[in-house]
């Protein structure tokens, strides 16, 4: 019996590493300003892309990041939805504030 010949080691290079964008500091944003449980999501995923690529696991990153853009347009429509919403509600209230208070003040109050 032959010992199985020794192949030389070839070191495979993938290019799109790093075309498979995370879209980490889009989600972190999203958790700050817009939809705190849908960035929070939405940074997990981030992270699976990273853990995917280190792994150098393409077809797991590109699935990760597409989820993660996904909830991160997802976020960012429901947070300014509800910004937008609060804004309207707000000026609703000063509207019936301004409503409800006498248009015509007197001059002087007749105390005597």
């Amino acid at each position: 019996m032959d010992p199985p010949s020794a192949l030389p080691y070839t070191r495979l290079e993938i290019s799109n590493l790093d075309s498979v964008p995370s879209y980490k500091y889009w989600s972190i944003f999203n958790i700050l300003c817009c939809c705190l449980p849908l960035g929070l999501v939405a940074v997990f995923y981030s992270g699976q892309v990273e853990e995917c690529l280190a792994r150098r696991d393409i077809a797991g990153a590109k699935a990760a990041s597409n989820t993660a853009r996904t909830i991160n347009i997802l976020a960012v429509v429901i947070g300014l939805g509800c910004i937008g919403a609060a804004i309207f509600f707000m000026i609703q209230r000063v509207e019936l504030l301004k409503a409800a208070q006498p248009t015509q003040f007197p001059l002087y109050y007749n105390v005597g």
